[in-house]
């Protein structure tokens, strides 16, 4: 039988809450203009072939394209049952009708790819139309109660249900483009202080001996520097290892201490706990749910940078998970942190949303075919013409649901004129699941593209071309991008 699956997330729920509200940033009267944001929290559970339960948990963060219309990226995954590693990510509109007395009305489609645990999703798109009666509890808080449909088209999952909801207000501050931010305006974008990507190693106890795993992932912080707290979101895939296809997202929290030696002033111990969703590449997590709680040092080799390592152990909530872990991090500040710091030159930050296509994929049983994956893309420039990149992509046709990719890398661009951008990109990161030849997970992923904005437009379309290639187990394939980019001015350190 299923156990109920409010029960074993309740935890981890109360502390996504936490880490995703303390990311958004509070209101100061500066040169940022701002864009409304809503980031939500739902919980529902959905019906698989067999009466089989399983409990869906998801995350959105949406933008104010219009008066009552949202749009913007949305990530949903198994939080009960035992189809612990089914993700899908997507993108998510919404629109809202006013009914008074504080109560309002949402409207939403879903569309994303995705899958995992051996689910029955067919190629990987899932669509999720949804009405939500929103109750207003306070100043930018408000709960909802949903009704949804939740369908794979080309695999066997079509079901219907209740669900609950909770949302809060923000804002996306940005600078016009060609001003600089005032001295001291606060914390620009989603009010992040600092990026690291992050190195973590795995041993799994088991009856049959030690199961070693390596992931690759990145994690996003907020930073109080007076109470030495930071909180968060991280994220990481197998690359390493016999569990290609693993991929968790988990809300985290640190507590700093006093430097260690008074000789080595950056040099800081410090505790972090991590809770969320994990699963996927045969790693018993059941119906999802992990925890992992680890001690650490951190020290800054240079104004801007920290880096860190750190030990512990893993958990599974509510299955028999249990590991060791080893990880290493590298992080540089978006922004300077700390009160009185002035904010510095303004950094060009794209959002972009992108449609890949790659056109020779061998899959486990030797076949070779074209997969489509939809994903989410985050540059961030460093300098006028070089960019650091995040990217998440998961398949929704070319029958291959499960199969993910999140990469990171770096890109150059140029600006001969008439609108129009090129650009390249390598890439690096961790890829697995949907039957596809990965070996090990580790994926290379290099992208010429070219982009173009009409005049008066807000953004830019893209066009790009490229190579997909695993380290091991041969997948090497040509790719083709279409994308949507929005360039935003953020305040840079």
């Amino acid at each position: 039988m299923t156990r109920p699956f409010f029960r074993p997330l309740a935890g981890c729920f109360a502390l996504c809450v936490t880490a995703i509200a303390g990311v958004l940033p509070t209101a100061h009267a500066a040169s940022f203009d701002t864009l409304p944001t809503r980031a939500s929290l739902g919980l529902e559970r959905v019906e698989l072939p067999g009466r089989e339960g399983m409990g869906l948990m998801s995350g959105a963060l949406l933008f104010e394209a219009a008066d009552g219309l949202w749009a913007g990226p949305a990530v949903y995954g198994a939080s009960s049952g035992r189809r612990g590693g089914l993700f899908v990510g997507g993108l998510q509109v919404e629109g809202d009708w006013r009914l008074g007395g504080g109560r309002t009305l949402s409207a939403s489609v879903y569309a994303g790819g995705g899958g995992g645990a051996a689910a029955p999703v067919g190629g990987g798109l899932m669509l999720r139309p949804a009405l939500t009666l929103w109750q207003r509890l306070g100043p930018g808080w408000q709960a909802g109660l949903t009704a949804s449909r939740v369908s794979f088209p080309s695999g066997d999952i079509r079901s219907r249900q209740l669900g609950l909801a909770l949302a809060w207000d923000g804002a996306f501050r940005h600078l016009p483009t060609g001003s600089a931010p005032d001295a001291d305006a606060g914390r620009s974008g989603l009010g992040l202080d600092r990026m690291a990507g992050t190195l973590t190693d795995w041993s799994i106890r088991t009856p049959g001996g030690t199961r070693r795993i390596g992931l690759v992932g990145a994690r996003a912080e907020r930073i109080d520097l007076a109470s030495g707290m930071s909180w968060g979101i991280e994220s990481a895939a197998a690359a390493r290892g016999d569990a290609a296809g693993y991929m968790e997202i988990l809300a985290t929290g640190a507590a700093s201490v006093a430097p260690l030696p008074a000789r080595l002033p950056s040099l800081r111990g410090h505790v972090r706990l991590s809770a969320g969703l994990g699963g996927g590449g045969s790693v018993p997590t059941e119906g999802g749910p992990i925890g992992r709680l680890v001690v650490g040092v951190q020290a800054s080799p240079a104004s801007g940078w920290t880096t860190g390592v750190e030990a512990g152990s893993l958990r599974g909530i509510g299955s028999h998970l249990r590991a060791r872990v080893a990880a290493a991090w590298l992080a540089f500040d978006l922004e300077h942190i700390g009160a009185g710091q002035p904010t510095g030159l303004p950094v060009r930050s794209d959002w972009s949303g992108a449609l890949l296509r790659y056109t020779d994929v061998r899959r486990n049983d030797g076949r070779s075919l074209a997969l489509d994956t939809i994903g989410l893309k985050l540059n961030r420039y460093v300098s006028e013409h070089v960019y650091l990149s995040g990217q998440a992509h998961s398949a929704f046709a070319g029958q291959a649901g499960a199969y993910s990719i999140g990469l990171i890398g770096a890109g150059v661009s140029m600006h001969p004129g008439w609108g129009w951008q090129l650009g390249a990109e390598a890439l690096a990161g961790a890829a697995g699941g949907g039957g596809v030849a990965t070996g090990g997970g580790l994926l290379m992923q290099g992208v010429a593209w070219a982009g173009w904005q009409p005049e008066g437009a807000i953004g830019e379309w893209r066009i790009g071309v490229g190579q997909a290639r695993t380290r091991q187990g041969g997948l090497s394939s040509p790719l083709l991008e279409l994308g949507w980019a929005r360039r935003f001015v953020l305040g840079g350190r």
